[in-house]
């Protein structure tokens, strides 16, 4: 696993970096393999990302009609909820582009039956990715809480262990606390991980997970670890104050 660690002075210009970078993997990937598989975090960081990729000059730099797009994790409320993060990218980006319906593919997280929800979920991207081992997405955009979380893997609890499902239901300790996510497996099966983390409240997790030794269970954005995969972190100035690296600050 390769692993590159940016810092930025402002997320704005962490944002264009990070738009720069989607748009470069996304033709990297249609021109080797004809589509660019995505899965998208929710949270406040990104959505600076999203409306960027759906303006000038970013929209007409990817051939959406070939970008399939799944999510890390979902809140269990409706599509329409101010808390999903399918309602996030469909209101910043969504909306914007000319993107197949069929090729945004919605986490069912406000099913009743999480359990069957997971699967269903687990299933289509199967379907969609053609295999029936683990898919392997071109890449995986995350963020990174304040306790070291990401996706919906929180400290201490049982998901950071799962080695079977690719999709599991879990109740975390921030609301809304019902969620669905992607499991270690499928995160280290990407090709491409790419962290955003903005804000000094994440300095002191984000130090423990870049520097401190290996404690997935206590800082679970450690266990993202792709077997053949490359890690980016984009960082601003205050996440970024207490590393001890700073040589490569853009």
């Amino acid at each position: 696993m390769a692993v590159d660690v940016l810092i930025y002075p402002t997320t704005e210009k962490l944002s264009l970096e990070a738009a720069d970078f989607i748009v470069k993997a996304a033709n990297e990937a249609i021109a080797d393999h004809g589509r660019f598989t995505l899965a998208l975090s929710g949270g406040s960081t990104p959505r600076k990302l999203y409306g960027m990729l759906a303006g000038d000059p970013y929209k007409d730099q990817i051939d959406w009609s070939k970008v399939e797009i799944f999510w890390s994790d979902e809140r269990c409320v409706p599509p329409t909820d101010a808390e999903s993060n399918f309602q996030l990218a469909q209101e910043v980006m969504f909306s914007k582009l000319q993107i197949p319906a069929a090729n945004i593919h919605r986490c069912p997280a406000d099913e009743a039956d999480r359990d069957a929800a997971s699967l269903a979920y687990t299933q289509e991207m199967k379907r969609v990715f053609q295999t029936d081992g683990v898919p392997a997405f071109d890449l995986i955009q995350l963020g990174m809480g304040p306790e070291a979380h990401t996706c919906s893997l929180f400290p201490h609890q049982a998901s950071l262990q799962e080695e079977v499902r690719l999709i599991m239901p879990v109740t975390v300790p921030k609301p809304p606390p019902p969620r669905l996510t992607f499991t270690p497996p499928l995160l280290n099966a990407a090709r491409h991980v790419l962290f955003l983390v903005t804000g000094a409240e994440k300095a002191e997790a984000l130090q423990a997970v870049l520097e401190g030794s290996y404690q997935p269970d206590e800082y679970p954005a450690q266990i993202v670890r792709p077997t053949n995969g490359h890690v980016t972190w984009m960082l601003d100035n205050a996440a970024a104050a207490r590393l001890s690296q700073k040589e490569q600050e853009r």
